[in-house]
């Protein structure tokens, strides 16, 4: 076996030509012509598998037929074999899944559930949106329902993705943003990319973009893990929401290009997070700050060693007090601590020279996770390093 070069979408390289192509075939092979792993498609070069084989591709709604007709389980489902699935060639965002539930097995509606409903909640679309093939794909990791087992629904059969994976995500080749729901899904796609954890995977969400978004699953069970990270809604949503809403508005892909690519900046420049100070603090490079004018109750200096205390950048003591007092006087507080932070670059301007360089996490003490200052800080420190 010789190796050629070959180019793909601008790039190239080389890999393996399968014994029986003619040696006189051109080293530029037409996309449509190539089967490619998903690393490739993921734009993870480096870590790809080899190519394996070259050949033209199956139609899609051919290959679809075919999925949907798939018995190779069928002895071991308890319910029999009913894949669910959801695509098209021209499909823009993915969607991939865990495996389908007993209610979604018997309707045949992919994501027909209370896990759909808060996952539309979460992306910001509706319905009409999200069964809409021509803009959404969802792809399980199991295309049927597998049964319960003792902690619930049992994983994704391990027959699905061998079989049919590779075929059918090689042919949506229009994606622009593919969303990994769950560790199934996190651990086929991201490989030795994943942390060692579901969570600081989906905390880790900017490494991966703007090809990925790592989530956790929208289940109902998933109730607590969301209490103990209120960072998932406060930093994943609304970038997720804006990506999202960016890739499905257009109709006319080509024109949207440049649209896109402004979002996807959004998604991969540096983070600025924010958590209570009393949960356990973030791991991985993020530089952590303390951005309250008082020390947290109960705390000692050696708990927060190496966290920097900023209090100069808080509000006033007596805004803070006036606020303390009317909590629902917010929109006022956030206008009157915006004139604040206006007239005091020097207590933000290092908050905005570490976010520019990398992950930060701002670090607050108020039991109010929807209306504090760091809230307010954090936008301000956005909007300060978009106009850079």
């Amino acid at each position: 076996m010789t190796q050629r070069a070959i180019s793909v979408s601008g790039l190239s390289l080389s890999a393996p030509i399968p014994a029986g192509v003619p040696a006189g075939m051109p080293a530029g092979i037409p996309f449509d012509r190539l089967v490619l792993p998903p690393a490739f498609l993921r734009r993870t070069v480096p870590n790809a598998r080899p190519l394996r084989q070259i050949r033209p591709l199956q139609p899609l709604p051919a290959l679809l037929e075919e999925i949907r007709a798939c018995h190779a389980c069928a002895e071991v489902l308890p319910l029999g074999p009913r894949p669910v699935l959801q695509a098209s060639a021209t499909s823009r965002l993915l969607i991939v899944g865990q495996a389908p539930g007993a209610k979604v097995h018997a309707s045949g509606i992919p994501w027909d559930d209370a896990s759909g409903e808060r996952l539309r909640a979460w992306l910001g679309i509706d319905s009409a949106t999200f069964y809409d093939a021509s803009r959404v794909a969802l792809v399980p990791m199991g295309f049927c329902y597998p049964g319960r087992g003792g902690g619930g629904d049992n994983p994704p059969r391990p027959e699905c993705a061998p079989l049919w994976h590779e075929k059918l995500i090689g042919q949506l080749t229009n994606v622009r943003l593919t969303l990994l729901v769950g560790q199934y899904a996190q651990r086929y796609f991201l490989g030795n990319r994943r942390k060692a954890s579901l969570t600081e995977t989906v905390a880790a969400w900017r490494e991966y973009a703007p090809d990925f978004v790592p989530l956790p699953h929208p289940s109902p069970r998933n109730q607590p893990w969301l209490k103990r990270h209120p960072w998932f809604g406060h930093d994943v949503l609304p970038a997720l929401q804006e990506r999202v809403g960016a890739l499905l508005a257009s109709t006319k892909p080509r024109a949207r290009d440049a649209q896109s690519a402004r979002k996807d900046s959004t998604m991969t420049k540096p983070a600025i997070d924010i958590q209570r100070v009393y949960e356990p603090l973030p791991e991985g490079g993020h530089h952590c700050f303390l951005v309250d004018r008082l020390w947290p109750r109960g705390l000692s200096k050696e708990k927060l060693a190496n966290v920097e205390w900023l209090k100069e950048v808080a509000p006033s003591t007596a805004l803070r007090q006036w606020f303390h007092k009317d909590p629902e006087q917010w929109t006022e507080f956030r206008k009157r601590y915006l004139d604040e932070l206006n007239a005091n670059p020097d207590g933000w301007q290092p908050l905005a020279e570490a976010a520019a360089a990398g992950h930060v996490t701002l670090l607050y003490g108020s039991h109010d996770t929807q209306r504090n200052h760091a809230i307010v800080l954090r936008e301000y420190l956005e909007k300060k390093l978009q106009h850079k």
